[in-house]
């Protein structure tokens, strides 16, 4: 499955990247970890879904589970296609590095 343009699996740390295929570790807060570091700039759920491995539905519940707990949001609808961003501490904006 090819990536997205501008779309690397080398983006996200390696280590991160081992935690989600290490049967050991908590899967969930692995993913949840990648994604947070995914989501340092505005990415499309296509391009969440080639980074950490997942099918569509497993992504989008994910995402939807990180705007519950206040840590992403969707930001722009283009088309049929949804753009997440990582939420500031302050909840109030993109977050700011």
């Amino acid at each position: 499955m090819p990536l997205s343009a501008g779309t690397r699996k080398n983006d996200c740390p390696s280590d991160l990247r081992r935690q989600v295929r290490d049967p050991g570790r908590t899967g969930i807060e692995a993913r949840r970890c990648l994604a947070l570091h995914a989501l340092g700039k505005p990415r499309t759920q296509a391009e969440l879904r080639d980074i950490l491995e997942m099918s569509n539905s497993g992504v989008l519940h994910l995402l939807r589970r990180l705007e519950r707990d206040g840590y992403a949001r969707p930001v722009e609808r283009i088309g049929r296609t949804m753009v997440w961003e990582k939420v500031s501490r302050d909840g109030k904006g993109p977050a700011v590095k």
